[in-house]
């Protein structure tokens, strides 16, 4: 069985925002649940930012799923992305 997930979409907000967002999703899923940043195009290095933000809040409590890297089709063209897949270790 496949472990629901939680997506964060990186955008124009500002990173302590996403961040945020992150901890908090973290905090209320289960233990089977994931919470992704997925960030496309120019917001890529924003969803590192985001996780290295969250990273550096949480600690050592926070557990890297995997991390994806790829494109999707968005409306007539790719666009690449990068989705990292994180939960709270117990």
């Amino acid at each position: 069985m496949q472990a629901k997930e939680h997506y964060i979409m990186i955008g124009r907000n500002d990173i302590s925002e996403y961040a945020l967002r992150t901890i908090i999703a973290l905090r209320e899923t289960a233990d089977d649940e994931i919470v992704v940043i997925k960030g496309r195009g120019v917001n890529i290095s924003k969803a590192v930012d985001v996780y290295n933000e969250v990273a550096s809040r949480i600690g050592e409590a926070l557990e890297v799923v995997s991390v994806n890297i790829g494109s999707d089709k968005v409306g007539k063209r790719k666009m690449s992305f990068i989705e990292i897949k994180l939960k709270m270790s117990v």
